[in-house]
């Protein structure tokens, strides 16, 4: 199965067989991570994959192998680590390996050794228990018009991402040239506090779905003076 096919199949999985992934599944995941495309490659970032016992977090369930991610602070760089690792999320699937963006979790008795990066998130990654797959009409989605100041099929794949508690946070408005506008949904008070940094990470993961659907078309751009919408962040502009 190809990326793009992914997109419309994955599931995040949180049952993995006890089991590490081999050692060669394991350079082939890191070999893919190292030519990820990345949104902003102006941003350093670097990761690290980890066992179980180097992982702390409040899930009641464990996975072998944990994708521990960092970034340097600057502009868009939770939207980075977002665009890079949906790539490795898509891969990992398409693979037949499960996997899920952990947003409370952390590291133990491990230091990024560039200290000029500071931890993001986790990955698991392991071989599933169950099925890796579900059908498309299992998922629970926003309709394009929800997303969208109108319907466009070829937002479909940015649809289809997932999201902090499902948050769906992104808004998409289309220009007279044929690029788009993202915007990152304002929650309300308290949801803003708790998601505001995952749905940043969020808005990176819909931009890297329209990129694997795109590949020869898509680029990203940060304009200088965005229009402005009421709830509404702007999070970049693209075409595909």
């Amino acid at each position: 199965m190809n990326l793009e096919d992914t997109i419309y199949k994955r599931r995040s999985i949180r049952s993995y067989d006890d089991n590490p992934l081999d050692n060669q599944t394991l350079d082939e995941i890191r070999d893919f991570i190292d030519n990820a495309k990345e949104l902003n490659p102006n941003i350093k970032w670097s990761y690290e994959i980890l066992p179980t016992e180097n992982i702390s977090t409040m899930m009641r369930w464990k996975a072998p192998h944990y994708i521990a991610i960092y970034s340097e602070e600057k502009e868009n760089y939770y939207q980075n680590v977002g665009f890079i690792f949906q790539q490795v999320e898509l891969f990992l699937e398409s693979k037949g390996i499960g996997a899920c963006w952990i947003g409370l979790g952390n590291t133990k008795n491990y230091e990024n050794p560039d200290k000029g990066q500071k931890f993001i998130i986790i990955i698991s990654i392991g071989k599933p228990k169950g099925n890796l797959y579900r059908e498309i009409d299992q998922f629970r989605r926003k309709s394009l018009d929800e997303i969208s100041d109108k319907v466009d099929e070829k937002l479909v794949p940015a649809q289809f991402a997932p999201s902090a508690s499902n948050t769906q946070p992104w808004y998409f408005t289309h220009n007279d040239d044929g690029s788009y506008d993202l915007y990152r949904v304002k929650q309300g008070r308290l949801r803003n506090r708790l998601y505001k940094k995952w749905n940043k990470i969020d808005t990176g993961i819909a931009l890297a779905h329209l990129y694997v659907a795109n590949k020869d078309s898509f680029r990203f751009y940060m304009k200088d003076n965005p229009e402005e919408h009421k709830g509404l962040f702007y999070a970049g502009s693209f075409e595909i």
